[in-house]
């Protein structure tokens, strides 16, 4: 049973000026006058304030002690986590030139700041994205009839016509849900084409001299899907094989259609997690495209997409193409097995986090004593971004002060004096702790780290920022403090990362846990403790699955761990929630360093078999059937649920059959139920039996349940007609030509 927390005294301010008040005509029944203006009522008034302040300090003793016993037990409150976004400037109607931006502009979603991590040029341009749309079948032979014999010319040995439809890929729009375009699957070329165009105000060609040689900024925000990722025993983070992005722009120096590689100065993967690339433009000579093709040409092969607004036409620069270099393999008939999935990409972007900056603030002045300790005014810190002197002289930071170098260097008479330098000249001293939950900064004793000086200045320069308040959506951070004129700012998607701090209690419950695996994932315990202690995830369910891997679950695999994850929402599919790449990406970095390193370690979504159900009911006479049927329909909902299913409400187990009996059992719990008349069970193969199987790393999802009164529907009236698959054309070694057609709607 824990503790309960003292509390020395509960008053208010308000309390102690009544009691005083009241025991006035006690003592001075002759003192009448109780008007703010009386000097006795002020006297009384100021001590009711200095009370208060007394009783709010000693009630905070407890608080302080159980801080104090957490830093004794190495376990410090972990601290808030900053959200980080990305964000794009544009400068519709200022003057024709790139304007540079340094890093650290500071930016503001109403109140809330955030800083740029990376310089930038924004570039006096517009862009907009397109892509070579696939065709439904239908649509494919209702075009090819009209197109066949006229693009005839085209169509060589070897190779076949594919119509497309040039389709923009409109940003993000505020208050709604990311898009997603994967350019490996959903376009006929797997490319997404990005054209430059001249502002309104401007010529094309001053546009170009105005970009050339300049650098272009593309920011990119992945579909966070839910594949998984693992942490192989040879280093630290890994994921699934994911083909990279390659960037070009037209080179109209050759007589065919041939582009130049743009060489991106930096190699993030940003299949995987947000970010942005730099690249070097070519000069203003170079900036151009294919403008004297034969109408019928343009569009076609691996020309850009043809451009159906007539406006866009006369105002392009040139043309970006973003691509796999396995584009050759996705032009094969059938061969669409590139996954690129993107929400949005953006020219002048930079990445933010959501932090504020102090330039300097004054420590306490060095005593000369050990273990001197000081407080920074703003909470939470970011750690990186600490810079400490003291007398000027830069000191540095530290996990722990037990491995700094004493002040003095110990001479020893085995020894030479020079080798005893040598030994210890590797160590430092100058060296602090932090705590960013608290901002306390601790220095040496002496012996384990060098004392300030007495009287020494002690300045600090610092960001602080975090929690929930820094998660933001699209379009919130638009205000820049010192922007250039003319330059505007937005996030094109929202904001993600923001977490709360840990608190005290929070961090009181972690410490058996801590005392007991000392943050190393050992036993399954210990994986499970430490994985659910992540910062920075909402997560609903954990599965720890040693000897399991992923794609071999139904036998064992020595050396490898599995964690089954599930979130606790996700606004796509609530009912059956899925981990996104950021999230497994923030396990992941969590794990890594915790993890034995002959450990292979891999964390994954679930697999959802959809299943639907149809149940007919009796209502016990009395009850209205409405409540009653929808009641039941929750209940069946509950009962399959990943997070809150099966008979325990935690989530339906693994390997476990979904039977049609229990569901019934589940539905005649339901308060109004009589009877269960009939129950139809069904999966993608149609209506079964009575059982579905669920194995490995499989779970249920619900796609429908009905609940009638009268005859149960079948399943296929519920499920709906389930579309003919299509068929390939066999033949993997023609070469698809892509030909543009008019679109129905323009």
């Amino acid at each position: 049973m824990p503790l309960p927390e003292p509390k020395f005294d509960s008053r208010t301010y308000r309390d102690i000026l009544n009691e005083a008040l009241a025991r006035i005509p006690a003592h001075n029944p002759e003192w009448t006058n109780f008007n703010d203006s009386d000097p006795g009522i002020t006297l009384l008034q100021l001590f009711a304030f200095m009370s208060e302040n007394i009783i709010y300090r000693t009630n905070l003793i407890p608080q302080r002690n159980r801080q104090k016993f957490l830093r004794l037990l190495g376990i410090p409150v972990s601290a808030a986590r900053a959200a980080r976004g990305l964000i794009a400037f544009r400068n519709p109607s200022g003057e024709l030139k790139a304007v540079n931006l340094a890093t650290d502009q500071l930016l503001y979603a109403g109140e809330v700041p955030f800083r740029t991590e990376q310089a930038l040029q924004v570039l006096p341009v517009e862009a907009k994205l397109f892509y070579k749309g696939l065709l439904s079948t239908e649509r494919q032979a209702e075009v090819r009839t009209l197109y066949q014999q006229l693009y005839a010319s085209f169509e060589k040995p070897g190779e076949k016509l594919d119509f497309y439809e040039t389709r923009l890929f409109a940003p993000p729009a505020g208050g709604s849900l990311l898009p997603s375009i994967d350019i490996g699957v959903d376009t006929i070329d797997s490319s997404l084409w990005i054209a430059l165009i001249a502002r309104s105000t401007d010529t094309v060609e001053n546009a170009r001299k105005a970009i050339g040689g300049k650098v272009l900024t593309l920011g990119v925000m992945p579909a966070l899907g839910d594949s998984g990722a693992a942490i192989y025993p040879r280093g630290p983070l890994a994921g699934d094989a994911q083909p990279t992005l390659v960037y070009e722009i037209p080179n109209t120096n050759s007589g065919t259609a041939a582009y130049s590689r743009l060489t991106p100065r930096s190699n993030a993967d940003l299949l995987s997690q947000p970010g942005v690339v730099e690249l070097i433009l070519p000069e203003s000579s170079a900036l151009t495209y294919w403008n004297d093709l034969d109408p019928l040409e343009a569009g076609t092969g691996d020309f850009p997409p043809s451009l159906q607004d007539t406006d866009d036409q006369e105002r392009l620069i040139t043309w970006v193409r973003i691509r796999s270099p396995e584009i050759s393999a996705s032009r094969r008939s059938g061969s669409r097995q590139l996954t690129m999935p993107l929400s949005w990409v953006g020219i002048n972007a930079a990445t933010v986090v959501q932090r504020a900056h102090v330039a300097s603030e004054l420590l306490a002045i060095g005593t000369g004593e050990p273990d001197q300790s000081g407080r920074l005014i703003n909470t939470p810190v970011i750690g990186e971004s600490v810079r400490l002197r003291i007398n000027g002289e830069l000191w540095q930071q530290i996990d722990d002060l037990m491995a700094a170098a004493p002040e003095v260097l110990m001479q020893s008479p085995r020894f030479s004096s020079s080798s005893v330098r040598q030994s210890n000249s590797v160590a430092i001293d100058s060296v602090y702790t932090l705590d960013r939950e608290s901002g306390e900064i601790r220095f040496g004793d002496g012996l384990h780290g060098r004392r300030p000086p007495k009287g020494a200045s002690i300045q600090v320069s610092y960001d602080y920022g975090g929690g929930r308040r820094g998660s933001v959506g699209i379009g919130v951070i638009t205000k820049g403090a010192n922007l250039p004129p003319g330059i505007l700012a937005g996030n094109p998607v929202p904001t993600w990362g923001g977490e709360e701090g840990e608190t005290i209690n929070q961090a009181e419950k972690r410490i058996p846990a801590v005392i007991r695996n000392r943050e190393r994932l050992v036993s399954k315990q210990d994986i499970e403790e430490i994985a659910l202690a992540t910062p920075g995830i909402d997560l609903g369910r954990l599965e720890v699955l040693p000897l399991v891997h992923p794609e071999q679950p139904f036998q064992d695999s020595f050396g490898v761990v599995t964690l089954l994850v599930i979130p606790k929402n996700d606004p796509v599919q609530p009912d059956a929630p899925r981990p996104d790449k950021l999230f497994l990406q923030t396990m992941c970095e969590y794990l890594e360093p915790r993890r034995i390193l002959t450990t292979e370690l891999h964390i994954i979504g679930p697999t959802y078999i959809p299943i639907w159900v149809s149940i007919s009911v009796d209502v016990i006479t009395g009850y209205n059937a409405g409540p009653v049927l929808d009641a039941v329909r929750q209940e069946v909902r509950r009962f399959l649920s990943p997070l809150q299913g099966g008979y325990e409400s935690k989530g339906w187990p693994l390997n476990k059959v979904v039977e049609a009996a229990e569901i019934a059992a589940a539905a005649t719990r339901v308060s109004g139920i009589a009877k269960i008349n009939h129950i139809y069970l069904g999966n993608d193969g149609g209506q079964v039996d009575s059982s579905v199987t669920i194995e490995g790393l499989q779970l249920p999802r619900l796609m429908a349940v009905e609940v009638v009164t009268g005859t149960a529907p079948g399943i296929d009236e519920i499920r709906g007609a389930k579309p003919a698959p299509t068929s390939g054309t066999g033949d993997d070694e023609v070469v698809t030509v892509p030909v543009p057609v008019i679109p129905n709607e323009c």
